[in-house]
């Protein structure tokens, strides 16, 4: 029998109406190839109708969506009194019309935000409350995003919608205990100015949006179809724009971690750009240039001291994360997935889950996927992801996590 498809005493393994068995969602498969199981779950949905959307991962909670318009947090925060344990489904929403246009969910520290159809909604993060809901006249182009006050929305015309994470913050308390609308107040230019600041704008991306936004620097980054990547932060009560055009459109999404900023194009060039301070502005400047030697067909994955870039059927090809400098090259062929520790995962080209050692490339293991067909990148935590169409979730971890702190929780 082939590694990686083991079967412990014949006996299938069933969570979810999903065999698990022999796949890389058996806790004793996992075990065998160095990784624990921390937790399996069904997200709750009718799956013989529909199916899982997307799922985004987020600091201490991931969120699933499924076609029939529903919204399911699972919480992945460490257990504490009172607390959820990892694992468990802690709300469900339904919103929009079951098999509408939606996007992936963007996770913030007190919001989540979700586009589906032609409208945007806020959920509170701890029990799924609907807290607003906003038409955006167009359909969502990428995931929202929720940083700071603000949650920002990419839409089909070319802009970047930015609401207000919480419309009724600014609302002035009243003399029944309840609270009246900022239009009751008496200084008309302090009025005025909170008004604007719960009146959606339009921000001009530049360009068609072809990345998602990402959180960056207490503001967002994203890039556009002509491979330009744009920067929208905030300097005291001023905005800042950061350009830097990489002249060819992006081979997938960029990836974020701190103030360095990793994307690839479809022309075969790899970059770090970091924001630096120059005189009274800042700008973004170029750390390193890698040309690769095929066209990558992903984005960059980054991850214990590397970045990984699959080069379709060319193999893998890893750099240095702070100096560029090539460490290695693989012939395994896939879709980077997760750095974890000594091991990078994909999902290779024949529907496997497969590593290869993070200091030399070296083909380690492989397991069966089994029902576990919706990738999952991974770019927040040390955790593979797996999820199945009809609702299965499963988290593995590496037995020894690294001593090296975990990555800064970036938005998909």
């Amino acid at each position: 029998m082939a590694a990686g498809c083991l079967f412990v005493d014949m006996v299938p393994v069933v969570a979810g109406g999903t065999l698990l068995c022999g796949t890389a969602g058996d806790e004793l498969v996992a075990a065998r190839f160095g990784l624990t199981r921390e937790w399996v779950v069904q997200i709750p949905f009718d799956s013989a109708g529909w199916g899982v959307e997307s799922v985004a991962i987020g600091d201490g909670l991931i969120v699933a969506m499924t076609g029939d318009g529903g919204v399911h947090a699972v919480s992945t925060a460490p257990a504490a009194d009172g607390m959820p344990r990892p694992g468990t489904v802690v709300w469900s929403r339904h919103i929009g019309r079951p098999g509408g246009p939606g996007q992936p969910a963007g996770i913030g520290d007190d919001i989540v935000a979700v586009s589906r159809d032609l409208d945007i909604w806020g959920l509170a993060r701890d029990d799924g409350d609907i807290r607003w809901q906003k038409g955006m006249g167009h359909p969502a182009s990428g995931s929202s995003v929720s940083v700071g006050e603000w949650v920002y929305q990419p839409v089909m015309s070319d802009g970047m919608m930015r609401l207000p994470k919480n419309p009724w913050k600014y609302a002035e308390p009243s003399s029944d205990g309840g609270s009246k609308s900022v239009r009751g107040t008496q200084d008309r230019a302090a009025q005025q100015k909170l008004l604007e600041r719960l009146r959606p704008i339009s921000i001009d991306a530049g360009g068609r949006i072809e990345s998602s936004p990402v959180a960056y620097e207490g503001g967002i980054v994203w890039a556009t179809e002509a491979g330009v990547i744009v920067g929208i932060i905030p300097e005291g009560e001023e905005w800042l724009r950061l350009h830097f055009d990489l002249q060819y459109r992006l081979a997938g999404p960029i990836v974020v971690r701190g103030p360095a900023v990793y994307a690839a194009t479809a022309r075969g060039d790899l970059v770090r750009i970091e924001d630096h301070e120059h005189k009274d502005t800042h700008q973004f400047d170029l750390v390193w240039h890698e040309a690769l030697p095929f066209a990558p067909d992903s984005g960059p994955l980054e991850g214990s001291g590397i970045v990984v870039v699959s080069l379709g059927s060319e193999g893998l090809i890893a750099y240095a994360s702070d100096s560029g400098e090539e460490r290695w090259r693989s012939c395994v062929t896939g879709t980077p997935v997760a750095i974890m520790g000594d091991r990078v995962w994909l999902l290779d080209t024949v529907g496997r889950l497969s590593s290869v050692d993070v200091a030399t490339g070296m083909p380690a293991e492989w397991l069966c996927m089994g029902p576990f067909t919706v990738p999952v990148v991974n770019t927040v935590d040390h955790r593979l992801i797996l999820a199945s169409p009809d609702g299965l979730l499963v988290s593995l971890a590496p037995r020894r996590l690294p001593a090296t702190a975990a990555p800064e929780a970036t938005a998909p």
